[in-house]
């Protein structure tokens, strides 16, 4: 799946009211829909409300964070993400799904994605340490 980059003032997706993983099913309102959401709310203590701010800006991504140092574990020394949302004006990001079965499937994606960059980069650094 092609992930779609939220970024500065699109903070929603998709654009149109079809599911972005099967292409399908519509979501939007009226419709049934899974949703993922994220951010923060800046907050007036005062008032105990909060909501979207210009000043704070939102993300989202999914990390690899490998063993260095004295650590033991897996891929050591590899640190690589993918991004999801980045620089969302406001702070928050929305992305709508017919279900939660495409739910699902957009994270098992995201995840894929991540092992994907895991693997080149492990190869990658093999390569460096035999040149």
């Amino acid at each position: 799946m092609k992930f779609p980059r939220l970024k500065d003032r699109y903070t929603k997706h998709p654009g149109k009211a079809v599911c972005p993983q099967c292409k399908k099913s519509k979501v939007l309102e009226p419709h049934s829909m899974a949703i993922f959401d994220g951010g923060a709310m800046f907050m007036d203590r005062k008032r105990l409300n909060g909501g979207p701010h210009d000043q704070m800006d939102g993300f989202t991504s999914i990390t690899w964070h490998g063993a260095h140092d004295s650590g033991i574990g897996p891929d050591r020394d590899i640190f690589t993400s993918v991004d999801f949302a980045r620089d969302c004006r406001g702070g928050q990001f929305e992305i709508y799904f017919c279900s939660t079965s495409c739910l699902r499937a957009f994270f098992n994606s995201w995840v894929d994605a991540l092992e994907s960059k895991i693997r080149i980069e492990k190869r990658r650094r093999a390569k460096d340490r035999n040149t």
